[in-house]
């Protein structure tokens, strides 16, 4: 059963997500469509419950929280972007990646 925390917790989510894939439509080159911003409010929801975990783990202020997760929902496709790229290489040379991170 869900309680009223819970709640509250996923309609913050919900909201900071709906405005930050709003905000990243709107301010990059690409066409506002409603695909592309379904996409990017999931994209924004996911990074959101990642950033709400690490903040938890770091034991972040309560009242800090909003805002490390507002900025984290607003990079979501640039970081998952990044990922993307980065698998990308790794599936292309895995041994040269290893090496990058070994030598540093």
């Amino acid at each position: 059963m869900i309680d009223l925390e819970s709640l509250k917790h996923a309609a913050k989510f919900g909201v900071i997500a709906l405005a930050a894939a709003a905000i990243q439509l709107h301010l990059s080159t690409h066409k506002f469509t409603f695909r592309r911003y379904l996409i990017n409010v999931i994209m924004a929801l996911l990074a959101a419950y990642l950033v709400s975990s690490f903040c938890e783990y770091l034991a972040v202020a309560e009242s800090a929280r909003p805002g490390f997760i507002g900025v984290g929902a607003y990079m979501a496709p640039h970081l998952f972007e990044g990922l993307n790229n980065l698998g990308q290489r790794f599936s292309k040379d895995p041994l040269s990646a290893i090496n990058k991170f070994r030598s540093k």
